[in-house]
């Protein structure tokens, strides 16, 4: 299992899946979903997906876990969920790069 992950600006912390699994179930409470186990479940799709993309001693960046959510919403039929989190990724992505034209 993972235990580090690459931030954006290049610090290395604690690898955390409930954060995986929050970020999941607030997409899927976006869309009318409130059902944490799944949530649960789709986390677990998740690391063993980025498992078979990377090695465990790898430390993984948030865009790479990022990808691997959408994907895995998609494959595992929550096209919803998915389009939520993809939504909210990009606001967030576009959040960031007006707050680093500021500084």
């Amino acid at each position: 299992m993972f235990t580090q992950i690459r931030k954006r600006d290049g610090r290395i912390v604690n690898f955390s899946k409930d954060k995986i699994t929050r970020a999941i179930f607030l997409a899927a409470q976006g869309v009318g979903g409130s059902d944490f186990a799944t949530a649960e479940m789709l986390t677990e799709k998740v690391i063993n997906y980025m498992l078979s993309k990377l090695s465990p001693d790898v430390i993984p960046d948030v865009e790479f876990v990022q990808d691997c959510v959408e994907k895995v919403l998609i494959e595992d039929g929550h096209a919803k969920t998915a389009k939520a989190y993809i939504l909210y990724r990009a606001k967030r992505t576009r959040y960031r790069e007006a707050k680093s034209e500021l500084m």
